[in-house]
């Protein structure tokens, strides 16, 4: 007779197709939840992608549950193993709410300094509280029932071995799929081969296969494998010009005793070699008649937190306003966002460079040779070369990395000191969520104002999201000043109110130049190291285009911005093609009358003849005759221009020529190569 307690076994080939089921359901609705949470518009070729790099996943993850001979361990296995996976769905949601961009494997050794944006996390969790909540389902269906509804037994070694040579053939099946899109830069094939963009390799593959790439691309590098150098079908954008260029007189901006020819011919490493062949192919520019026009010039130079062209205001920011509209003033002035948002802003601005993958660039560049930064620069001509940030000192490796670029730097934490007395009389207060601009200023400037020639550089804070009144505290402060202004939302009201405080440090440094007779000496650079992607992310409402009063969603409008480059008296000087961050230092470098090497910088002097050209994360591009748009493969010319059949094909292999032997200049230490 049966035992009527007696419970019914499910066979073991039964159970393991259950919950390999379960498991690949598992991440695919994880996947997906992510997906909406995070990335904009949902449909699209990334759905696929997913879906083909799904199976292998779940087989490793079937693998590891089914690997002890007792059920309650792998049960344990898989609840662990699940758990940790919807983990890492749920921070990359959480720090995408904080950053817009998704952290990378090199990013999780600062963790502890993330932390410090707390309260941006907790907001970001509230903002994203059902999808967080969704993300878990599946850690929780499996905790609840797995016990009853998937029991687990062991898969035999000769299983374990069949299953294994199954998930290698359904990857490598999965890699040779993707290997087939292969139709220039952004596509599945380069994304998944040449070089990693979190954002885009998202997009493209979900967060697991991103993950994995990550892990690939910091291991191992890009492949240069097949990379051209100066093919005739592909020329450089530098030898194509819309025009033909005059005959000129002026000598060209390299250095004199860079010999390419000798380096190739004695270099043995292919790498380097290539390096050497690919910028001795590229067309230098030119000296003009800007060319050493600040020679011997004092130079403050800011990288502002989220600053933005719809922040200047006559009335409200009435020092940024004066100043961006004299002086050298660039009416199509871009600053791209970028994977670390203000680190690599700040790596663009100050070397030139497009940021490596799979890094932080400038704190990886602490023990490279940064040999044409400003400050190494101008400290070979020895000028006081001082850096200041009103945040912890430490924050992205600044107090490694800055001094290597050849300043004397001061944050919260190591010399630099706020005095709150005058915004809080009474109270004992010493920093503040985010800092003062104006406070950095006026503690800061009788360290090197007395001391000619200097150059000084400033990495504001204030402008940094959130933009409330609760979760800054430079809104907060500035509250009143903004209430009235015809705006809807309290989101844009804050934003411009923390930007008050922007000005106000403007104020401070211009007159203490001018009570020092010293502002027509100094020059003060302004740009931003982005626009404010707090107040335009995935899936929420629009209060950028808000603020600027048009559509900016767009990949070139949202990253439209202001430069500043002035001083007491400099006769205004229009610049109407397209500039961007990257051409700063090749600009400032001429006009300071710098020695430099302009093949060896990827923007270019916007003063001179060389061709505009501004290049976007996504590979997109624009130039005089028309934008190109990477993400869908079109150029739209300008008004009236006709350009060649093969123009957009041959600008954008040269963009990604760009981003490739830029990412090699700080991987390889090329510098150091060159000038060690």
């Amino acid at each position: 007779m049966k035992d009527r307690h007696s419970k019914k076994h499910t066979k073991p080939a039964t159970a393991i197709s259950r919950l390999f089921c379960f498991l690949s359901v598992s991440l695919l609705w994880m996947e997906l939840v992510f997906r909406m949470a995070t990335v904009d518009g949902f449909f699209g070729s990334g759905l696929f992608f997913i879906l083909l790099f799904l199976l292998p996943w779940a087989g490793i993850l079937l693998l590891l549950g089914t690997f002890s001979k007792k059920p309650k361990v792998n049960y344990t296995v898989t609840v662990i193993v699940l758990a940790f996976i919807a983990l890492v769905f749920s921070s990359q949601i959480i720090y995408f709410g904080v950053f817009d961009t998704f952290y990378i494997l090199y990013s999780v050794k600062n963790t502890g300094q993330i932390l410090q944006f707390w309260w941006d996390a907790l907001l970001s969790v509230w903002r994203n509280l059902v999808a967080l909540l969704f993300i878990w389902v599946p850690v929780a269906v499996y905790a609840l029932f797995g016990k009853r509804y998937l029991p687990i037994c062991r898969i035999p070694w000769r299983g374990k071995a069949v299953l294994a040579v199954c998930l290698v053939i359904a990857q490598l099946l999965a890699s040779g799929i993707t290997k087939a899109f292969n139709k220039g830069e952004n596509s599945p094939a380069y994304l998944y081969t040449k070089e990693f963009s979190a954002d885009a390799s998202v997009k493209q593959f979900g967060l697991l296969t991103t993950v994995r790439l990550d892990a690939k691309f910091l291991l191992f590098g890009n492949d240069l494998a097949d990379e051209p150098i100066d093919d005739s079908d592909v020329p450089p954008v530098e030898d194509t010009p819309s025009e033909p260029l005059p005959p000129t007189e002026y000598p060209k901006n390299v250095i004199a005793s860079l010999d390419f020819d000798k380096l190739i011919a004695e270099e043995k490493d292919e790498t380097i070699k290539k390096m050497h062949q690919y910028f001795s192919s590229v067309k230098p520019t030119v000296q003009n008649e800007y060319t050493g026009k600040f020679k011997g010039k004092n130079l403050i130079f800011i990288v502002a937190e989220g600053f933005s062209p719809y922040a200047v205001n006559e009335t409200l920011t009435p020092t940024l306003y004066k100043l961006s509209h004299e002086g050298i003033q660039c009416r199509n002035y871009y600053t791209p966002g970028w994977g670390v948002s203000t680190s690599d802003g700040e790596y663009t601005s100050l070397l030139g460079l497009m940021p490596a993958t799979g890094v932080h660039s400038m704190e990886y560049s602490s023990n490279r040779n940064m040999y044409f930064s400003l400050g190494n620069m101008f400290k070979r001509l020895n000028y006081k070369t001082y850096a200041f940030h009103n945040h912890t000192y430490t924050y992205y490796g600044r107090d490694k990395s800055h001094p290597n670029l050849g300043y004397t730097y001061q944050g919260i934490g190591n010399g630099l000191k706020l005095d709150y007395s005058g915004y809080y009389p009474g109270k004992k207060v010493e920093t503040r969520w985010p800092n003062s601009d104006y406070l950095m200023a006026k503690a800061t400037t009788d360290k090197y104002m007395n001391e000619e020639p200097f150059h000084t550089y400033y990495l504001t804070v204030s402008g940094h999201m959130l933009y409330t009144f609760m979760g800054n505290s430079m809104s907060a402060y500035h509250k009143n000043e903004v209430e009235n202004l015809p705006y809807s939302s309290d989101s844009v009201k804050a934003y411009l109110a923390c930007q008050i405080e922007l000005d106000l440090m403007l104020q401070q440094l211009v007159s203490d130049l001018e009570a020092r007779g010293i502002a027509e000496d100094t020059v003060i650079c302004l740009t931003a190291d982005h626009y404010p992607y707090g107040l335009q992310q995935a899936n929420e409402t629009d209060y950028y285009s808000e603020l600027a009063g048009y559509d900016t969603s767009s990949v070139f409008e949202k990253y439209r911005n202001t430069l500043i480059l002035w001083h007491k008296g400099l006769e205004s000087i229009v610049i109407d093609e397209p500039t961007y961050s990257l051409d700063l230092l090749p600009t400032l470098s001429n006009l300071f009358g710098l020695e430099y090497d302009s093949r060896l910088m990827m923007g270019r002097d916007f003063l001179s003849d060389a061709p505009a050209l501004v290049c976007f994360s996504n590979r997109s591009w624009i130039t005089e005759d028309g934008k190109y748009d990477a993400a869908k493969k079109t150029f739209i010319p300008n008004n009236g221009v006709t350009v060649s059949e093969d123009y957009a094909k041959n600008i954008s292999a040269s963009v990604s020529r760009k981003f490739t032997y830029s990412n090699l200049i700080l991987k390889e230490d090329y510098y150091d190569k060159l000038f060690g």
